[in-house]
């Protein structure tokens, strides 16, 4: 987990609307239609304070390829199998941020949990809370985690402490190299 301010993503609108412009967002109408609050998270819910950002594994057990072997069975996205993670995920927040909201020093605070379920960038905001960094895949890695985990983000009025960012860690390589 990390924490972040909403407004810790300087240029994040810009980059979402550079994104859409190029026609990058494919078929994904609700993307250009809620840009206003997927590229700042402070128009979201402006009370929010902090964001507090976690990450969940969902690493397989065994190879995830190995199925594809077997001709007669379908193969299907390891973070597909199992029941769905949004209901799992949210669950998982609501439980945390009411733990937050019950330690909190001061009364009256209050938590809102996403986990793709409204315009939250999650990548860029768990690299501004240190998660990890987007890569070349456009997924999020973490040295620690890897890459098989789902995002949450927890929003609250509550002024808490935040992480650093994390930097990219992908190398550029040069054409002739």
């Amino acid at each position: 987990m990390g924490v972040m301010r909403p407004d810790g993503v300087p240029g994040l609108a810009g980059r979402l609307e550079a994104f859409v412009d190029q026609g990058r967002h494919g078929q994904m109408g609700w993307m250009a239609e809620r840009m206003g609050w997927r590229g700042d998270p402070s128009a979201l819910w402006p009370e929010a304070r902090s964001v507090v950002m976690l990450a969940e594994l969902y690493t397989p057990e065994g190879d995830p390829l190995a199925v594809l072997e077997q001709r007669d069975r379908a193969a299907v996205s390891v973070y597909a199998q199992g029941r769905d993670y949004h209901d799992l995920v949210k669950k998982r927040l609501k439980r945390l941020g009411r733990w937050l909201l019950e330690t909190a020093p001061e009364p009256g605070h209050q938590i809102k949990v996403f986990v793709d379920t409204a315009p939250v960038m999650e990548k860029p905001l768990a690299q501004a809370a240190g998660l990890g960094w987007q890569g070349k895949h456009t997924n999020l890695l973490s040295r620690d985690l890897g890459s098989w985990f789902f995002l949450g983000a927890i929003f609250t009025t509550m002024p808490l402490p935040e992480d650093g960012p994390e930097v990219s860690h992908c190398q550029r390589k040069s054409r002739t190299g």
